[in-house]
Parts: structure tokens; sequence; C-alpha cells
């Protein structure tokens, strides 16, 4: 389980102010470290379900689809999003190369994969001038058609790119995808209409948004339900992940929370001693961030069943927080309205 931080721009010299501009302007996020594999043939939509629990078969072309990779013993490994091109045809992002590697020892009879990974370059744009920034470089009106977790194939400063819109910044905002080859001459033309942000910015805001990045959240085996995320796994599948997982340890909820005034320096990590609540009243962190949003320190982490309703007092089982309580997840847009959204010139920053 592992996400190389190393290869990642943390910052362009003031990851706040980068975060800022995703919330009230539109920022650029490099994410070519994310693993991309194509997926062709007539067992196509069978291997992908064996890869992972969700249906694939009822997604229409130009869709994409959230997803988990789940352990043999049902743990959420890794998220990731499944994009439809046609009926033979789909597309497999991660943030873990082995789950390309996984796929493609799964496909079986009647199925090839293609890691594209080496050979790709991986954009977003997000905030609520993300469709203005595009459509300087791009036709505005096929921009704005795309829905919420669709996408098309739309040229952007003369590059031909994959175009989706969706995010990890709890604003509206959009995904692209070209050829490793234009990298360079796609990035400036973004960067020329949209502020440059690193991957500090980029845990931030996913951080406020409540969205889980594997290499924290995933590390202590959680199944689905505990991560809130149940509603991605089959009932028949959650029921016997729940079972197996059930053998007399208390159950385990992922919440958001604030803290008192701490150094925290994006993106965090938890140390090594990380470990499940111990005993009620504990939580065990495994995100947290200054909110540039809330103006103070928030983040996420697990408790039991019995603390995670919101305003619950609980202590940080590694001493680094205090003054801890549950929040009611996501801590901005609770009601995720944002991403979904009209698009409009400009949106006010939320209070």
């Amino acid at each position: 389980m592992t996400l190389d931080i190393a290869r990642l721009v943390r910052d362009f010299g003031d990851p706040e102010a980068e975060a800022r501009a995703a919330r009230t302007q539109a920022a650029v996020f490099d994410f070519s470290f994310l693993a991309r594999g194509r997926i062709t043939g007539k067992a196509a939509t069978a291997a992908l379900e064996r890869f992972q629990p969700r249906p694939v078969a009822d997604m229409a072309e130009g869709t994409v689809r959230y997803a988990l990779r789940l352990g043999p013993d049902g743990a959420v490994e890794a998220d990731l999003t499944i994009w439809r091109h046609g009926a033979e045809i789909f597309e497999v992002m991660s943030g873990r190369r082995e789950d390309i590697a996984a796929l493609g020892a799964r496909a079986g009879a009647g199925a090839e994969v293609a890691d594209l990974s080496d050979s790709s370059a991986i954009f977003a744009v997000q905030g609520p001038r993300a469709l203005a920034a595009l459509a300087e470089i791009g036709a505005r009106e096929r921009l704005a058609a795309i829905p919420y977790f669709g996408h098309a194939a739309i040229p952007l400063a003369g590059v031909p790119c994959l175009v989706g819109r969706l995010g990890y910044t709890g604003e509206r905002g959009f995904e692209i995808v070209a050829d490793k080859a234009y990298a360079a001459r796609l990035h400036a033309a973004l960067c020329a209409r949209a502020r440059p942000a690193g991957f500090a910015a980029a845990d931030i805001l996913r951080i406020e948004a409540g969205f889980i990045l594997f290499v924290n959240e995933c590390r202590l085996g959680a199944g689905a339900d505990a991560l809130g995320l149940a509603r991605f796994v089959p009932g028949a599948d959650l029921r016997a992940q729940s079972a197996r997982r059930a053998a007399g340890n208390s159950p385990l909820r992922l919440v958001a929370f604030t803290a008192g005034e701490a150094r925290v320096r994006s993106p965090w990590q938890p140390g090594a001693d990380l470990g499940p609540p111990a005993r009620p009243g504990e939580i065990a962190i495994t995100s947290a961030c200054a909110s540039v949003a809330l103006g103070r320190t928030i983040g996420l982490g697990f408790v039991r069943t019995e603390d995670a309703a919101p305003g619950t007092p609980v202590r940080d089982r590694s001493g680094r927080f205090g003054l801890i309580r549950v929040a009611r997840k996501p801590l901005y847009d609770p009601a995720q309205k944002r991403p979904r959204g009209p698009w409009r010139d400009h949106d006010p920053p939320r209070p």
C-alpha cells in the first residue's frame, strides 16, 4: 500500500493559497502519478466484476464509476475509478500501480489489459471557474455538457484529451487525460489560466471534503461500512465482509473531527504506531490538516461506533492532538452540492 509522495510536487510556494484558489477560482493539479489501465474484449465486463465488487455491466458509455478494491478479508485496500468507452472497452485509474497488474492477472480469456500509466499525463482543474479556464482552450459547450461522473473526448489547446467531470476537492472540476508526449504543452496552457497547485493543497481539500486517501484511511484494514462507503459494495458482499470482520471486535467508524491549535503541515500522515482505538473515548487519527475553509485544524480518524455522534469529545490515542470533537462528515459542503452544481462564471467562497 504505497504512494510515491517523493515523486509528487508538494507545493508551489504556498499550499494554503493554492487550496484557497481551488475553493474560490480554479487550480491545476498534476495527477500523473495515477496508474491507468485499459481493458478490452468480450470478457472485459466479467473481468472487472471479478476485480472489484461493484457491477459495471449497466454503465453507459461515456460514464465514470467510483469503486473499491477489497482484500481477501473484505478490507478496503484502495479506491479507483472505472471509465467506460464502449461495449467492450473500459479504463481503470488507481493510486496504486499494483491494481493495474492485478486487473491483468484476473482478466482471463477474452479480455486484454494494457498498462497506460507510463504513457499518460493526467491533470485536474478544480474550482468554480474551472469551466471558464478550460473554455479558453476548448469547446465551452461540449465541456459544460459533460455530466457529473461523465467523460468525453475534447481537444484542449490543440491536444487530444479525455476529459472527465469529477474531482477530489469537493468543487466542480475536470480531470484531463492526454498522451505524455503533450504533457508540458498542456500543463503550460492550463497553468496560464489557473493557479498551479501541489499535493499538499489537494490533501487539504480532500480532507475538508471528507474523501479518503488509501495510504492513510486504509491502513487499519477497515471495511467499506466502517469507511462510510457501504453503498459501493453490493449487499451480499457487504454482509459477508462484515461477518468475516466482526469476530470479537468493536465496530469502527471513520469520522471527521475538529481539534485545538496544532502545527499541521500537509500532507500529514500518521506514524508507524497507528492502531485502532483500544477503548471508548479514543480516536485513531488517519489524516489532519490546517483547513483553509474553516480556519482551524481538522481531520479524519476512526472511533468506536458509540463515539461516532457529532459533538462527541474524544482523545487522540497518539497524544499528538488535543481538544478533539467528532464532527459531521464532510466538514465542507455537507450536502455536496458544489461538485454537482451548475456552472457559473464565479461562485463566492463558502464561509
